[in-house]
C-alpha cells in the first residue's frame, strides 16, 4: 500500500476534519511499534506452548502492523515537512510510547490489546459510517480505509494473545481506560497543533475554529457509537 502524501489542502472536507486523521497518523508509528514489540516478546516467552496456527496468526498480525507503520511513517515524513510546527507534538507522542516499553510483559500485552481494540472501534466507524472520513477516492482516503479494514480483521489476535499471557478482566479494563486517556489526549494535542500551524500559515482562524466546532458537534453520533463499542470491549465482547 502506497502512503498518502499530505498537502496543505483540506483533503477531507475541512481543515479540522482532515487534521483529525493527520493527528492520528502522527501517533500510529510509535503505537504500532509498541504493539509489535509486545507481541513479539510474548511469542518468544511462550514459544514452547504455541501451536502452528497461533504462530502463523501472530506472524500475519506483525506483518500487517509493520506495513501500517511504514505507510504512516512515510505519511508523517511528508506531513512534518509541510507542517514543521507539528514536530514537537509528534516527538511527545513517540516519547510517551517509549515510556510504556519499561512495563512488565502482562501490562504491555494488556495495553497492546487495548490499543488494538480502540483502533478497531474507530476503524468500524470509519468503514461503516461516512462522517469522520468523507466518501471519496483520494489517496488519503484509500489509505485510511485500507488500514481500518485490516485493523478490524486482526484486532482479535492481540486480544487472544493477551488472554493467553494471563491478562485478566480487571487488568484488561484498566489498560483500556489508560489507553483511552492516552490516545484521546494526544490526538487532541496533535490535532490542535496542526490546526494552529494552518492558521499560522494563513488559514482564517475564525473559519478553522468554526469548522472545528461544527465537526465536533456533528461527531456526537459517532462518539456515541464508539462509546458503545468501548463498553463492549470492557465487558469482553470485542469491538
Amino acid at each position: 500500500m502506497i502512503a498518502a502524501t499530505p498537502s496543505l489542502i483540506a483533503w477531507n472536507g475541512t481543515i479540522p476534519r482532515s487534521r483529525f486523521f493527520d493527528a492520528l497518523s502522527l501517533l500510529l508509528p510509535s503505537g504500532e511499534a509498541f504493539v509489535i514489540a509486545a507481541l513479539e516478546q510474548w511469542r518468544v516467552a511462550a514459544a514452547g506452548s504455541l501451536d502452528a496456527e497461533t504462530v502463523a496468526q501472530i506472524d500475519r498480525f506483525v506483518r500487517e502492523e509493520r506495513a501500517h507503520q511504514r505507510a504512516h511513517q512515510r505519511y508523517n515524513d511528508a506531513l512534518l515537512a509541510a507542517t514543521p510546527g507539528a514536530a514537537p507534538a509528534a516527538r511527545r507522542a513517540a516519547g510517551a510510547a517509549d515510556e510504556l516499553a519499561a512495563l512488565g510483559l502482562p501490562m504491555k500485552m494488556a495495553l497492546a490489546a487495548a490499543f488494538e481494540q480502540l483502533t478497531a472501534v474507530l476503524s468500524r466507524e470509519v468503514v461503516e459510517q461516512a462522517y469522520l472520513l468523507l466518501p471519496g477516492d483520494s489517496t488519503h482516503s484509500r489509505m485510511w480505509r485500507w488500514h481500518a479494514r485490516e485493523e478490524m480483521a486482526h484486532c482479535h489476535i492481540a486480544l487472544q494473545a493477551a488472554r493467553r499471557c494471563g491478562v485478566g478482566r480487571l487488568r484488561k479494563a484498566a489498560a483500556l481506560c489508560l489507553a483511552t486517556a492516552f490516545l484521546s489526549f494526544d490526538v487532541l494535542c496533535c490535532w490542535w497543533a496542526l490546526c494552529r500551524c494552518d492558521i499560522a500559515a494563513g488559514a482564517s482562524r475564525r473559519r478553522v475554529i468554526a469548522d472545528a466546532l461544527r465537526f465536533a458537534a456533528g461527531a456526537l453520533p459517532s462518539l456515541a457509537r464508539m462509546a458503545a463499542g468501548w463498553c463492549r470491549c470492557v465487558v469482553n465482547r470485542g469491538a
